[in-house]
């Protein structure tokens, strides 16, 4: 254990014991259900010899506070760090019909998007059922997408997960 208490271990979750894995809190960060999911989902294909593929750059966040926080993917603090060029675009709840309806009007939707190839970086909600709508981002990351991807696809109306299309055509009106 470390001087917190937490268990170290490899890229497969195994401990320091070849044949003892851990997974979730115990370990650290990022110490969300989802991840500790996924680690368990890994830690017993590894035990019993199954080939799996994971996408550990593309773990959702969700923080479920009023209002629900939640992201995927880098941030700007990071993109900027790393020098990578990046836009954004942002959809306020304030223009969604379907925010209107559950009264709020103060979330919001940022997608960062690399401005040459539009392919999404990250995506970033606060809001009512911002857990819920980040799964759209990374779905659309998971699988390479671009901003595109929002600008062409039809959502339904009156959802949260408008606040993509809104997004995504205030974004590319930067770069077009």
């Amino acid at each position: 254990m470390d001087a917190r208490g937490r268990l170290a271990v490899n890229a497969n979750y195994q401990t320091a014991v070849p044949h003892i894995y851990a997974a979730g809190d115990v370990i650290g960060f990022p110490a969300l259900a989802a991840s500790a999911m996924e680690q368990g989902r890994l830690a017993s294909a590894h035990m019993f010899g199954a080939q799996v593929k994971s996408n550990s750059t593309c773990l959702p966040y969700g923080i479920y506070t009023i209002p629900e926080i939640s992201m995927v993917g880098q941030t700007e603090q990071e993109l900027t760090a790393a020098k990578i060029p990046y836009e954004v675009g942002v959809a306020k709840y304030e223009e969604l019909a379907k925010a209107q309806m559950l009264g709020d009007e103060t979330g919001l939707l940022k997608i960062l998007f690399d401005p040459e190839s539009l392919k999404v970086l990250g995506v970033h909600a606060m809001g009512d059922r911002a857990a819920e709508i980040i799964h759209i981002g990374q779905a659309v990351m998971a699988l390479g997408g671009t901003m595109e991807y929002f600008r062409d696809t039809v959502f339904n109306y009156p959802t949260l997960a408008e606040a993509y299309k809104v997004a995504a055509l205030n974004g590319l009106n930067k770069v077009a």
